[in-house]
């Protein structure tokens, strides 16, 4: 086993760093299966150290210390080998990451971990701090550059997880910083290779990048992005189109990680409720199916547990449909599996409580409301459903409501809440006030809301809305 490739690494260690991955060995094996004959193997190994004797390490002197008293069988040594090689990389590589001149990288790390699980307040905490700590340092590098790249993306991450309250994203810094570091890389390596080539005869730079770029024209990720990104730019896009954009993820979805298939399929998703939101209701039962199709092949999941988001929309979107049941049962089947947890069951009532209301049970629906307050994100959906609640009980509290509506949105929301959001729920008050003035049976006033209702470019509940007017004929 002299030329073995655990030897040759073993060879490279230096006595403290044997001695050190000994205990190593001990402590992460404990009391597994072959704990006794891998330590052994590396007792074998050592005791030969600085000079790994040949003679010492043939393979049958080797056999017959670990395993002691056995006769022989092929391949057992070999399999321990493999075994003892894979502990001594993950030892190698923890000794690599956990280094003072990877601490940047380990902060950002744990900042991405926070996030991942649901700690979104703590990941933005720790990454503030992290990029103040970091801003005193004014020297330029490529490694520099990389990093300030990587706190972009994870800035990018963090503000994605409520995406309607954080503007543009930070996709512009981001951008910048990818294009920095992109293009600061890209002309070093081009200095290399022309450094290289004033010693020895290689081919032209250029004109072999421009050979690799036809080689590489069969790309399911840019072909698709580029599809995705012509869809977005269109005035008017059809379900059609997101039909045949849903054909071409599935001819290729073989060729795509499960990573990237997701992200696909979230801007699908996410474009789909940008157009319903902006009162192009034919998208709705677009969205039920890609969320349909979706949950069967697992895509909204993360170690079998949703976002909270997502388990919300889902059923937002199945209300809209006309699948109360189903969102129903949906709504139960997944309380206890959003990621992060459900903190006051917050979600769980809020979706329930939808659930009740479109199933006309009014008084469980009002009794399962939580209180908006614990969800600055959906303060608004909340208190618009009180409302709506309370019009279909036809309860004396709806004025008093609606005004504590409208002073909330004029008043205190103006620096919590973006101001097109504001707006739909501002304009959602005044169609309602507008429906409670209204007279039953009055056809006229009827196509007059309905008119106004269809001219609000932003609108809260447009559905419901419309649904009242047309009641009211």
């Amino acid at each position: 086993m002299s030329n073995s490739y655990l030897l040759e690494i073993i060879k490279t260690l230096t006595p403290n760093q044997l001695e050190e991955f000994g205990k190593f060995l001990i402590f992460s094996l404990g009391s597994s299966k072959n704990s006794k004959e891998l330590n052994l193997l590396f007792d074998a190994i050592q005791s030969t150290s600085p000079s790994f004797s040949e003679e010492q390490l043939k393979k049958e002197v080797v056999y017959s210390k670990v395993f002691q008293n056995h006769n022989h069988i092929h391949g057992k040594l070999e399999k321990l080998m493999v075994e003892l090689t894979k502990i001594l990389r993950n030892y190698l590589l923890f000794k690599r990451y956990i280094t003072d001149n990877n601490e940047r990288t380990l902060q950002l790390d744990w900042i991405a971990w926070l996030r991942d699980h649901g700690q979104d307040n703590r990941a933005h905490q720790f990454l503030a701090k992290f990029k103040n700590s970091i801003s005193q340092d004014s020297e330029q590098s490529l490694e520099r550059y990389k990093l300030d790249f990587l706190i972009a993306e994870e800035e990018h991450e963090l503000q994605s997880l409520q995406y309607q309250f954080h503007g543009n994203l930070f996709i512009p810094e981001l951008i910048q910083a990818l294009d920095r570091h992109y293009a600061n890389y890209r002309i070093e390596l081009v200095n290399r290779y022309l450094l290289i080539q004033k010693s020895l005869i290689l081919p032209d730079l250029e004109q072999l990048l421009e050979q690799n770029a036809s080689e590489n024209l069969d790309d399911p990720l840019f072909e698709i992005a580029t599809k995705i990104e012509t869809s977005l730019k269109m005035e008017d896009p059809t379900p059609s189109m997101f039909y045949n954009l849903l054909e071409t993820l599935k001819q290729h979805e073989a060729r795509i990680s499960f990573q990237s298939l997701s992200q696909y399929y979230t801007f699908l998703r996410t474009f789909c409720t940008s157009l319903i939101n902006s009162g192009r209701t034919q998208f709705v039962e677009v969205l039920h199916k890609i969320n349909l199709d979706n949950l069967d092949r697992g895509l909204f999941f993360i170690n079998n547990e949703i976002a909270s988001h997502a388990y919300t929309n889902i059923i937002h979107i199945a209300i809209r449909v006309k699948e109360y049941e189903w969102a129903l049962e949906f709504t139960e089947k997944y309380k206890k599996r959003i990621i992060g947890g459900d903190p006051n069951q917050f979600f769980y009532q809020m979706n329930l409580s939808l659930c009740l209301f479109a199933l006309k049970r009014y008084d469980e629906a009002i009794t399962n409301l939580p209180d908006p307050s614990l969800h600055l994100h959906y303060q608004g959906f909340i208190r618009c459903l009180e409302l709506k609640i309370y019009y279909e009980m036809q309860s004396d509290l709806l004025l008093y409501k609606m005004y504590a509506f409208r002073k909330y949105f004029e008043r205190t929301a103006t620096k919590l809440i973006p101001s097109n959001w504001r707006t739909m729920y501002i304009e959602f008050f005044n169609i309602m006030l507008q429906l409670t003035q209204s007279p039953p049976k009055d056809k006229k006033r009827s196509q007059q809301l309905i008119e106004r209702i269809n001219k609000k470019k932003l609108l809260a509940d447009r559905a419901w809305l419309l649904e009242k007017a047309r009641e009211l004929g």
